[in-house]
């Protein structure tokens, strides 16, 4: 077992302990959480999964793929809905299949079919237009990341600048289209987050018909294998939520980590809940400070799940890619904040970090 992912299932643990408790040290609420994502996550991933391991079963028997193919399907699939699976049976090596399936879908591919579409959706007005700013520095930041976690996968060089090349062009496609474009792009966007989320209810509702008549056009062991990785991405979620809760009850710890980064309290706690999902970071967008907007989400774009369930799913899918998945995620992450600190004011009109 990755040691990360232990770390974490102690957290879970201690959760599930204070729940027996009956909530006496106040973990039991973040344990709670946790585990109220199982039935959406099946609801999204299960379904997509079991469709990505036929299909991917079926493309592996393909004599001629193009080049690129794998490329493509990472930047559009995040590794649950399907990136890993599909990317892994395109895939001409080993590391090929880690960069396009775990470091590409993980972050670009992720963030097309889910970050952007639900974050924008979820935020109206010039909330959204703030969180586009800072998104955009994300996207900007990330080929940094993937350069990164493509030395950790073991890539050649010549493997590596071939396929990195590519996403650049499209991290800066994503850009023009979004601040040049930015009405139609984020209708593009949520036009296309809606189809990912309309294709997973369909695709559960087949796997589910195929669980109980025992028929289908599933491969049968990947509709159990989706539901015991599920289970795990939830406990790992439970483990990550008591973590988080943990963080966020130290008012000196969050306001130490405000005043270092020169953003509000808000946008500290933010960023600490962004870690485990981004999802969390939403509710408190509005009550940032401009440079903390512009960091939280910056950071969204390439470090967010980094310790969630993204990390559990890639931990069950490909636990040898893990290493390059974290370095790969939060230098995405570290480069896009970073880079929102820097070119974003302070309250007081500072610019520097």
């Amino acid at each position: 077992m990755n040691p990360l992912i232990a770390f974490l299932l102690v957290f879970s643990a201690l959760g599930a302990l204070d729940k027996l408790l009956g909530g006496r040290f106040g973990l039991a609420g973040d344990f709670d959480k946790g585990l109220s994502a199982m039935g959406p996550l099946c609801l999204s991933m299960a379904g997509v999964y079991c469709a990505a391991v036929t299909v991917s079963e079926k493309l592996e028997a393909l004599e001629r793929v193009p080049a690129l193919a794998s490329l493509a399907a990472g930047c559009v699939l995040a590794p649950d809905l399907g990136g890993t699976a599909v990317c892994a049976a395109l895939s001409s090596s080993g590391p090929e299949a880690v960069f396009t399936g775990v470091l590409v879908s993980s972050t670009l591919g992720c963030l097309v079919s889910f970050v952007l579409p639900i974050s924008l959706g979820a935020l109206r007005g010039e909330a959204a237009k703030e969180y586009l700013r800072g998104a955009a520095l994300g996207v900007a930041a990330l080929p940094a990341g993937l350069l990164a976690g493509g030395i950790v996968c073991g890539m050649s060089a010549s493997l590596l600048f071939s396929r990195l090349v590519p996403v650049a062009a499209v991290c800066a496609a994503l850009l023009f289209v979004l601040l040049r474009f930015p009405r139609a792009g984020t209708a593009a966007l949520g036009a296309f987050g809606a189809l990912v989320r309309w294709a997973s209810i369909a695709l559960f509702a087949v796997m589910a018909v195929q669980l109980f008549w025992g028929t289908g056009v599933f491969e049968t062991p990947a509709v159990t294998e989706s539901l015991a990785i599920a289970a795990r991405i939830t406990l790992v979620v439970c483990g990550s939520n008591v973590l988080c809760g943990l963080l966020l009850r130290r008012p000196a710890l969050l306001g130490a980590a405000a005043q270092r980064l020169g953003v509000s309290r808000e946008a500290a706690a933010g960023l600490a809940v962004s870690f485990a999902t981004s999802l969390s970071m939403l509710p408190l967008f509005d009550k940032m400070d401009a440079r903390g907007k512009a960091v939280n989400a910056a950071f969204s774009v390439g470090g967010a799940f980094c310790l969630g369930g993204q990390l559990a799913f890639v931990a069950s899918a490909a636990p040898a890619s893990v290493g390059a998945y974290l370095v790969c995620k939060l230098a995405a992450g570290a480069c896009g904040a970073l880079l929102a600190a820097k070119t974003t004011p302070r309250a007081n009109g500072e610019v520097s970090a």
